[in-house]
């Protein structure tokens, strides 16, 4: 039996050097047309590796769909494509595994890469794409991405075939910039924490401070002190637990071996991954605010789901399909992830005006559906009136002001019944 792995379970083929002939695709900006992915130490560091474990967990909620737009709507498919995208985009992972490493390479390494795979023209799996090395080289005036693992296997196909996210895109023509800005915080985290380490292993070891009364000599304060910890401070020679000194010396026991921490110096290395990354300390602490959040999904989170769900719709459709309305929108459902009060709110303004189905309002607190036509059955205030009603009130109040006279609603008879068509005598 053949062995399969990863790799050819993905691409659908077994690894090979294909496309290592190929010339690299000249860039405008660069004479270097490959991108390595490469954060430093940072993700050596719990401080970075926390900030990019709040942005990913918090944007692998989105809720991807696919629609098609006609005639000024909006509809939901509800097809393959959104089982995919929304529940599993591929056998070895779920969409929140997925969308999660997706948005940890985005903030981790500035580009991120998906490979949608078809069968037969049908889209059967998306993957995230963690080459070692990704390099554009050329083949018939067409620019190929050539993906090369870390195992030194390697795939090359059109560029245009995957999604490619970027972020901090300015000095590159296709590639994300790397993390150089980020370098002098990762080394003075990294010393910081270096320190830290050996200051509480030197604490660990003092157990006291034997102070001499007069001037001595170092050979004489270094032979003191071998001796008095022999005599005094090992378990063989001083069984009775009591320490004995003379007038010449002072010892003093340190029991409290708490590690002093530059306060300063480490809420600056906070802040400046924080920033960095996109997150504030409130989001990493699951502490933040419906404001903070509603900040953060804006400014943080909606710059990636744009670029996805852009990516996906080109990477999925071709010209004529996207041509006929169909494309990927990528949001979150925020009401599921709401406060009970702001949902409540949410629910009685839209429910106000007739925006919600019941089965639909149910969904945000939720509830089970009811299911056939009463769960299809819209729900809307007593309160609020069609436009059709208040234009005719506000008709009707104007002829009255005028003195004339209210015209009454004009009814329009009712259609005959359509005969049915009768058969032809032969």
């Amino acid at each position: 039996m053949a062995k399969r792995g990863l790799f050819q379970s993905i691409f659908g083929k077994k690894p090979s050097s294909e496309g290592s002939n190929l010339p690299a695709y000249r860039l405008l900006s660069s004479y270097d047309s490959s991108f390595t992915p490469f954060s430093g130490n940072a993700w050596e560091l719990g401080t970075f590796r926390a900030a990019v474990d709040a942005y990913a967990r918090n944007a692998a909620k989105v809720h991807p769909r696919h629609i098609r737009r006609t005639d000024g709507r909006r509809d939901n498919m509800e097809d393959n494509i959104d089982r995919i995208l929304q529940r599993r985009p591929n056998p070895y992972m779920t969409a929140a595994a997925f969308y999660y490493r997706v948005a940890a390479q985005y903030v981790t390494y500035n580009n991120a890469f998906i490979l949608p795979v078809f069968d037969k023209g049908e889209l059967v799996a998306i993957y995230p794409i963690n080459a070692s090395r990704v390099d554009l080289v050329e083949y018939m005036g067409v620019m190929y991405a050539r993906l090369t693992f870390a195992t030194g296997s390697v795939y090359t196909c059109r560029y245009d075939q995957i999604v490619h996210l970027r972020r901090h895109y300015l000095d590159n023509d296709i590639f994300g910039d790397d993390n150089r800005p980020l370098a002098p915080t990762l080394e003075t985290a990294s010393s910081f924490n270096q320190s830290m380490s050996k200051f509480a292993k030197l604490v660990a070891v003092i157990r006291g401070i034997l102070k001499s009364q007069g001037v001595t000599k170092a050979e004489d304060l270094n032979k003191r002190r071998d001796d008095f910890v022999r005599d005094n401070l090992r378990m063989e020679n001083n069984g009775s637990g009591v320490v004995v000194v003379d007038g010449k010396y002072d010892y003093t026991p340190i029991n409290e071996k708490t590690v002093p921490i530059p306060q300063g110096q480490l809420d600056f290395v906070k802040k400046e991954i924080y920033d960095y990354v996109g997150v504030s300390e409130p989001i990493v602490q699951n502490k933040a605010t419906p404001e903070d959040m509603d900040a953060f999904y804006t400014g943080g989170l909606v710059p990636l789901y744009d670029q996805l769900a852009q990516g996906l719709t080109n990477a999925i459709f071709s010209e004529r399909e996207q041509a006929f309305g169909h494309e990927i929108i990528c949001a979150q459902n925020r009401l599921k992830f709401a406060t009970l009060t702001a949902r409540m709110e949410a629910a009685q303004f839209l429910t106000n005006i007739g925006a919600l189905e019941l089965d639909q309002v149910l969904d945000v607190f939720d509830f089970a559906p009811v299911g056939g036509e009463e769960g299809k059955r819209r729900v809307q205030s007593l309160n609020m009136a069609s436009v059709g009603i208040v234009d005719k009130y506000q008709l009707d109040s104007a002829q009255k002001k005028d003195g004339g006279e209210t015209s009454e609603p004009e009814t329009k008879p009712e259609p005959k019944p359509e005969e049915e068509p009768k058969e032809k005598e032969e």
